[in-house]
């Protein structure tokens, strides 16, 4: 598991040679696979709060946005998402089933 802070998020190397972040506001990403999530702090909140926004690599769609009231809930709710996006998918099977309506006499 990768982390980045805001103290080297402008140096920060990421697996995909081509993705580049445009923001620089988010207080750690986390990476597993093709797939990132951003934990934010919003110290205008009072307690403050913790977003989760887990996105593929890449791409602006948001497959997961939550909120947390610690660092350590919001960076687990980030990493949980990812190991779930990341963890290979079992293709699934089409199956037809014929029915025949029983014989009326």
């Amino acid at each position: 598991m990768g982390y980045t802070t805001n103290s080297n998020l402008e140096n920060a190397t990421y697996a995909t040679p081509d993705y580049e972040s445009t923001s620089q506001r988010f207080g750690t990403r986390v990476q597993l696979g093709g797939y990132i999530a951003d934990i934010v702090p919003d110290d205008k909140e009072n307690p403050s709060i913790h977003h989760c926004i887990v996105q593929r690599v890449g791409s602006p769609k948001v497959l997961y946005l939550g909120q947390e009231s610690t660092f350590v809930a919001a960076l687990q709710s980030g990493y949980r998402h990812l190991e779930e996006l990341a963890r290979p998918q079992i293709k699934k099977t089409a199956v037809i089933y014929e029915f025949k309506a029983p014989d009326s006499k």
